[in-house]
């Protein structure tokens, strides 16, 4: 029996992503909202800790997948130094979705003003369909329509949510925000 497999392992893999999801969840209600209004409701909440967990989980599943990658280009390396091109352009980008990844999630968690919700909506792009698109043309490789599914569904729903959505708007002051709370 695998002891990683079944009923256990789910629960690691979400006690895994929840746990810094609630560390950072509770740091971005600590700060204030950039705005507010008896109209809606502001401050990091709601729908934002949905994708503050699913940002997390992303992240952190790149960086296992960059680790694995990397340790096996060393082994490949070992026998064959000249694939050291191929290693390098295949490890580069997970780890720049990576660092895409985690300046998405400081930009939600700490900063309370509209270039945030630009650089959250950017950088989920980029990180998404963007560096696999480039890692499939790279190698030749194709995208499964489940795989182009998640990656392109993740990045427009929350693009919708980001520009739609009241609690937004006011927690990081955008010009609609702006409106919303003058009246």
């Amino acid at each position: 029996m695998h002891y990683f497999g079944g009923i256990f392992g789910w629960l690691l893999a979400a006690a895994v992503v929840l746990i810094p999801t609630y560390i950072l969840g509770r740091c971005a209600r600590s700060l204030p909202p950039a705005l507010t209004s008896k109209a809606a409701p502001s401050g990091f909440g709601g729908f934002l800790w949905v994708f503050l967990a699913g940002q997390v989980g992303w992240v952190l599943t790149l960086v296992w997948q960059t680790a694995y990658m990397t340790s096996e280009l060393w082994h490949m390396l070992a026998r064959n130094a000249q694939t050291m091109q191929a290693a390098f352009v295949a490890v580069v980008p997970g780890i720049a979705s990576i660092l895409i990844g985690i300046v998405v999630i400081w930009q939600v968690v700490a900063r309370r003003n509209p270039n945030a919700v630009a650089a959250a909506v950017v950088g989920v792009w980029l990180m998404g369909p963007c560096a696999s698109m480039l890692q499939s043309w790279y190698f030749g490789l194709e995208l499964t329509q489940m795989s182009m599914i998640q990656l392109f569904g993740w990045s427009i729903l929350w693009s919708f949510y980001f520009a739609l959505s009241p609690r937004v708007a006011l927690t990081y002051g955008t010009p609609r925000g702006r409106r919303m709370a003058a009246d």
